[in-house]
């Protein structure tokens, strides 16, 4: 079966899901119970985060090196750190942490980096962590120093939640190079531990580069890559200086799973302006490998907030801070001191309440708690200051402050407390790749109920329904809602909480890491279904050529014997490959003949002057035999259906911006290459619709998808009929055919050879050779048919497998192994293509000085 188109790929992977995991959308909630999806195969998986959530100290036991190793739990991530752990809870899977380690703790408590510790030390490391099943990543302090505190915290974690690079701190040179060479260090340290039929799953933007890195090394491996941030527009995305790397390097996942549908699309949308490639919302086509693009709102540890919430020690806080605030209306307020987090918004809009409704003065405070933020920001913290102290001037009191403001890391247990007493919770962030905080508060309210209000730019927004929306710059909003949700009736507050609760509940952090594996191997259980094009084996065919006598080679142009140009006069023929045609057609054996969709011009003057070679242009409705003249094998044909085509695509150029029309003697083709991606597919799609309409469904023409252009042309003629024919009548004398092309129009000859040796599987019989292809017959042939090409076949395997028997047919793809093919083989560039025409000629000229 040959491998499905993009959304082909997508209705095959929802069908392998819901076999996968028949009950994953019929979740109920189950407070009392751990009924999580079990896995139905036993899996190996490798999660690779830029910290592991273990610390390290020195063992007591050890005051000099080599040490050993007492390990602890790192605080932070609890969302993410609970869903992997999560994995090797389950009976079916082991789940192995990959991370750096960071600095380790002494006997005194103070922290050193691990750069100077022994081998020992470091071996010691390993064995402490392997028993929390967790491995090391040891990165050197000046290059973990440039790769976090440098390139991630000062120009990806800004660009993310939309700030501009240029606005963060002056980028430094080393911190890209120090942002590499952290992401190969884990590449060697996961392919240390990995084995065939592991699933790597890599987090966050700290290691955007390694999914790519990991597929260089193990081509078949199944790499999951998800974003816990925000993915910013792409016209903000571009103006990143390494936006290629960066895309490049996510694009070497199998499946990319982001927060919300708004930032998958964002992705989509840069992958398409930045690197030109086809797009869908579930799928990046990324040179013909399918990459699937996922959405997975991730939840929180629910079950454990329960238990945590529910302490003796939070009880005993609670209490004190009824006490403390008696006869008040809380809203609590918890957020890291970054801009984006919206502390500034969300003080201006609670001064904007109490101006507004006066009645709430003295009777309600906000407790807003900070915590340090990615970066150290002076005068955010100097502006924040300053508005608490407004506030609490103009309506607080000796014995009352509006604001509690308390810029401190919080004790667990205080918090809880917090979000347990809370009448109102207030998230304000103005860009937030999930925010957790407003989950755990719902998990918190199981008593009182009490309303939320979160901003529309966090993540959460979009699942939490019972939510009051919130757009953070509207002071004037802000404020109406808060009193709205302070006057709020129970019934109301129980019907909004039940709908948060029933999320949360079923949507926790086990739920979110155990859909995403499964998803990801839905994503490779549905490529299994596809069959991948080998590589050229070079060996047989040098054996192949060297062995046979009459030899036909056909080669498409652009893509195969030159690269793709923008321009595409610029797509000029690599000395070398003239020099290898010129070999090969000085050989009375072969038969050596250039198929492309040019005009004569160009292919008079750049490949006019190389004797013996036979020329086809546009398409193969133009055929030039060695030291002939041009011969229109469309001569007869009625090409009025040219000026109607030309108007419509006038019409589209007109409204297009970057687009242009190439007309030719026989076809005429619309390129849109130079214009905006989306757009421009867009109109592509809308301009094919109108042909099909009006000229296609009255005329015999065909309209050819081809890359970046819509061609129109004759249905009698194509790539594959005038291959057909350059065969001759009696086309198994040929006992050695080599065919090469790279896009969808030199499928019709891969289709057409195919055929032809079908048939001779099929009829071996042997017929009586002729002199070879009759151009005059060919000529008249060409200008009676009116059959189309068939469509592309499938069964690549059934190709590869016959091409190894005589008469052998090597139809060869320029392009990926899994690309869309009906070709036998595949190679990667043109270069590899040249490199083969090269070894062929080196073959003739020893056979040549051999007879001598």
């Amino acid at each position: 079966m040959s491998k499905p188109n993009l959304d082909e790929a997508a209705d095959l992977r929802l069908k392998v899901v819901s076999l996968s995991r028949p009950n994953s959308f019929t979740s109920k909630v189950d407070s009392d119970s751990n009924k999580h999806e079990q896995f139905t195969a036993h899996m190996r998986i490798i999660a690779a985060t830029h910290f592991l959530p273990f610390t390290i100290s020195v063992s007591e036991e050890t005051p000099a090196e080599p040490y050993m190793w007492k390990v602890s739990r790192r605080s932070g991530h609890t969302a993410m750190t609970a869903g992997i752990r999560s994995l090797s809870e389950n009976p079916n899977a082991e789940c192995k942490r990959i991370g750096w380690i960071g600095y380790y703790k002494d006997l005194n408590g103070e922290e050193h980096p691990c750069d100077d510790l022994s081998q020992e030390s470091r071996a010691n490391i390993s064995k402490a962590l392997g028993e929390h099943n967790a491995v090391p990543v040891f990165v050197d302090e000046e290059t973990a120093n440039n790769h976090y505190e440098g390139y991630s915290k000062q120009i990806l974690w800004p660009l993310l939640h939309y700030t501009s690079w240029s606005d963060a701190r002056r980028m430094n040179p080393t911190w890209w190079d120090g942002y590499c060479k952290t992401n190969e260090i884990f590449s060697a340290a996961i392919s240390s531990i990995y084995q065939d039929g592991d699933i790597v799953w890599i987090h966050d933007y700290h290691l955007l580069l390694l999914p790519e890195m990991l597929r260089k090394m193990h081509p078949a491996a199944t790499i999951g890559f998800f974003l816990h941030s925000p993915f910013p527009s792409s016209e903000l995305f571009r103006s990143l200086p390494q936006r290629k790397e960066i895309l490049n390097g996510m694009l070497g996942s199998t499946s990319i799973g982001f927060q919300t549908y708004s930032y998958a699309r964002h992705f989509l949308s840069s992958c398409t302006r930045v690197l030109g490639l086809e797009s869908t919302p579930t799928g990046i086509d990324n040179k013909g490998t399918m990459v699937s693009i996922s959405v997975f709102p991730i939840g929180i540890d629910s079950r454990h907030i329960q238990e945590r919430r529910s302490r003796p020690a939070v009880e005993a806080k609670m209490k004190s801070l009824r006490e403390m605030f008696a006869n008040k209306r809380i809203i609590i307020g918890r957020d890291r001191l970054d801009e984006v987090a919206g502390i500034k918004q969300k003080l201006e809009a609670f001064e904007r309440f109490l101006e507004t409704y006066p009645e709430w003065q003295g009777n309600v405070v906000l407790i807003q708690v900070t915590q340090p933020g990615q970066t150290r920001q002076p005068k955010l913290e100097s502006k924040i200051s300053e508005l608490v102290t407004t506030i609490n001037s103009n309506y607080g009191s000796i014995e009352f402050m509006p604001v509690m403001y308390h810029h401190t890391f919080l004790d667990t247990d205080e918090y809880m407390a917090l979000l347990n007493i809370a009448d109102l919770c207030l998230i304000t962030a103005i860009r937030d790749g999930m925010n957790t905080g407003s989950l755990e508060y719902v998990v918190c309210q199981q008593d009182k109920h009490s309303p939320l209000l979160l901003s529309e730019f966090t993540g959460t927004a979009g699942s939490v329904s019972g939510a009051i929306q919130i757009n953070p710059w509207d002071y004037v909003g802000v404020a109406q809602a808060i009193d709205t949700a302070l006057r709020m009736g129970p019934e109301e507050k129980k019907l909004r909480y039940k709908e948060m609760y029933q999320h949360v509940m079923c949507h926790d952090a086990q739920y979110w890491a155990a859909t995403v594996i499964q998803d990801l191997r839905a994503t490779v259980l549905a490529g299994q279904y596809n069959t991948e094009t080998p590589a050229l084996d070079v060996p047989l065919f040098v054996k192949c050529f060297t062995e046979s006598k009459r030899r036909m080679i056909m080669l498409d142009y652009d893509g195969t014997l030159t690269p793709i140009t923008n321009i595409p006069s610029q797509a000029l023929p690599p000395p070398e490959m003239l020099k290898a045609l010129r070999a090969l057609c000085a050989n009375p054996k072969n038969f050596v003949a250039v198929i492309s969709g040019r005009d004569r011009e160009f292919l008079d003057l750049h490949l006019g002057n190389i004797e013996g070679l036979t020329l086809s242009g546009e398409h193969g409705s133009l055929l030039r035999a060695p030291g002939g003249e041009w011969v229109n094998l469309l001569a007869d044909m009625d090409m009025s259906w040219m000026d109607e085509v030309k108007s419509i695509f006038e019409f589209y150029t007109e409204r297009t911006a970057g687009t242009s029309i190439e007309v030719k003697s026989t076809s005429i083709a619309w390129h849109y290459r130079n214009a905006d991606p989306e757009y421009g597919e867009f109109q592509a799609k809308e301009c094919m619709n109108h042909l099909e309409d009006a000229i296609v469904s009255k005329l015999p023409v065909e309209i050819v998808y081809g890359k970046k252009c819509l061609d129109v042309r004759p249905v009698s003629v194509n790539k594959g009929e005038i291959s057909k024919h350059l065969m001759g009548s009696q086309p198994e004398k040929w006992d050695f055919v080599m065919c090469v092309g790279d896009d969808k129009t030199d499928e019709d000859m891969f289709t057409a050879l195919r055929t032809l040796k079908r048939n001779f599987v099929d009829n071996s019989a042997n017929k009586e050779l002729d002199d070879g292809p009759n151009i005059a017959a060919v000529t008249s042939a060409l200008a009676a048919s009116t059959v189309s090409s068939p469509l592309v076949g499938s069964g690549a395997n059934w190709s590869s497998t016959s091409m190894r028997l005589s008469p052998y047919y090597f139809t060869i793809t320029v392009g990926p192994s899994d690309k869309k093919s009906a070709a036998a083989w595949h190679v990667n560039t043109p270069e590899k293509v040249i490199e083969a025409l090269e070894c062929l000629a080196g073959i003739d000229d020893n056979s040549k000085q051999a007879v001598a």
